[in-house]
């Protein structure tokens, strides 16, 4: 009778059942400890990877810009030296500038029509100071261009490496 009242005393299934809730906790413990360890590692190599690439992104951005401002500056000193060469020749009188303008009438009573296949064109010399001014205002609009052109091909070179990159 005594054996059955030992089994039948609560304290030793209290105490199994303490013991095996907290084998229960430890256990799940252990778990979330090695899951957050692993997010972190992956956190941690994701972080890597993603500075990696931006940085490698960085430096093509960096060689492509360089690239473009190379050609832009001997594009641009290429046409200044055309440009200087052509001035020159203005001011030295070998290149010639005119402009079509519209022919006076010689007088009243004579004849002005041409004949048939006939083409008349009545031309002005500019001076050598009004050509340089109108090649320098050229120069200037070409100039412009030559630059919005290289911001353009610059814009284009980065978006290409992010679109790159957000693919």
């Amino acid at each position: 009778m005594l054996n059955i009242i030992k089994t039948l005393d609560p304290r030793p299934w209290l105490a199994l059942a303490v013991a095996a809730g907290i084998l229960f906790c430890v256990v799940k413990y252990k778990d979330a400890i090695n899951e957050t360890t692993k997010l972190k590692a992956q956190i941690s190599q994701d972080q890597a990877e993603a500075t990696a690439t931006a940085l490698e992104n960085e430096r093509l951005i960096s060689r492509s810009l360089a690239a473009i401002a190379t050609n832009h500056q001997k594009e641009m000193q290429d046409e200044k030296d055309k440009q200087d060469k052509f001035i020159n020749g203005v001011r030295n009188g070998t290149v010639r500038l005119s402009i079509p303008v519209k022919a006076c009438p010689a007088s009243a009573g004579a004849n002005t029509a041409p004949g048939p296949g006939y083409i008349s064109e009545t031309r002005a010399e500019l001076t050598p100071s009004a050509g340089n001014a109108l090649a320098a205002i050229a120069a200037d609009g070409d100039n412009a261009i030559r630059q919005l052109n290289a911001c353009i091909d610059s814009y284009q070179a980065i978006r290409t490496v992010i679109n790159v990159q957000a693919k």
